[in-house]
């Protein structure tokens, strides 16, 4: 079994490799077309047609033997995980393939969890070298957090800080205009008194 597997394998690599890009139709000719396949449906195309020297057309010769169609390179049944509850799915023989978009805490969880069960990861090369680089830089940003959360609490001190001494200030600004408008008024009466007063 194992003998036809990597026989088969083998056999996919090949036809892959004489396998031509089939491109849209006068996608060669015209730069706004895009370079992936869509069938002709044109009267009078030559590409719908098979006439030679038109492009080639997909086709059934193409394809990869019944036996690893859909498997990977090493021949691993691809699983796609996203969750926790994803890996229940996954037996010994197959290849998890984890999603891009999970998060670094999620994807370290699934992957303790992967190293536990000893299964295949197909977009990882080193699981444990990942694992100890990705908690490396949690503990860095972390780090980089909490003296932020830090440096955001002196900063809040400092202008509380500004601000009772503005107002400090400000208090004893009022005190002393007071102060020089009584001695003000002091002198204006004494003023008016000199000049009611008989000569």
């Amino acid at each position: 079994m194992m003998k036809d597997l990597k026989k088969a394998l083998e056999l996919r690599k090949n036809i892959k490799k004489k396998k031509p890009n089939f491109l849209k139709q006068d996608a060669y000719k015209k730069a706004k077309l895009k370079k992936n396949w869509r069938r002709p449906r044109g009267r009078h195309s030559k590409l719908r047609m098979k006439l030679k020297g038109h492009g080639e057309h997909p086709s059934m010769g193409y394809s990869s033997p019944t036996m690893v169609r859909g498997l990977s390179p090493e021949g691993l049944r691809e699983i796609h995980v996203n969750t926790l509850g994803d890996l229940k799915k996954v037996k010994k023989g197959d290849g998890i393939i984890l999603g891009s978009t999970i998060g670094l805490k999620k994807k370290l969880e699934l992957l303790k969890k992967i190293e536990e069960q000893a299964l295949t990861v197909l977009n990882l090369r080193d699981i444990t070298k990942f694992i100890e680089k990705s908690e490396s830089k949690l503990s860095e940003k972390k780090k980089e957090s909490k003296k932020k959360e830090e440096d955001k609490k002196q900063a809040k001190e400092e202008a509380i800080k500004k601000a009772e001494e503005k107002k400090k200030e400000e208090e004893k600004k009022t005190e002393e205009e007071l102060k020089k408008e009584e001695e003000d008024e002091a002198k204006e009466e004494a003023r008016k008194r000199s000049m009611q007063q008989p000569v």
